[in-house]
C-alpha cells in the first residue's frame, strides 16, 4: 500500500468515526426539554421584540464582560 492509499484509508477511518461520534444531539434530548426551549425561545423572542434597545444593552454589556475577562491587563 503506497503513501497516498494509506492516507485515504486514514481519512475513510476518521470519517466512519465523526459520523458515528456526531449523533443528532437532538436523539439526546427528551420531549419535556425540547417543549422547554421552544417556550423560553418564543418568550426571548417576544421580550426583544418589545424591548430592542434593552436587548441591544445586554448584548454590548455582555460583550464588554467577556471581552473584560479574556483581555486582561498583566498588571491587574
Amino acid at each position: 500500500m503506497d503513501r497516498d492509499q494509506l492516507i485515504e484509508e486514514i481519512k475513510k477511518q476518521i470519517l466512519e468515526e465523526l459520523r458515528g461520534a456526531t449523533a443528532p444531539l437532538t436523539d439526546k434530548i427528551s420531549d419535556e426539554q425540547k417543549e422547554q426551549m421552544k417556550e423560553l425561545k418564543n418568550s426571548l423572542e417576544t421580550s426583544v421584540k418589545e424591548n430592542p434597545w434593552m436587548a441591544v444593552g445586554v448584548a454590548t454589556f455582555v460583550g464588554f464582560m467577556i471581552g473584560r475577562l479574556l483581555y486582561r491587563r498583566r498588571d491587574d
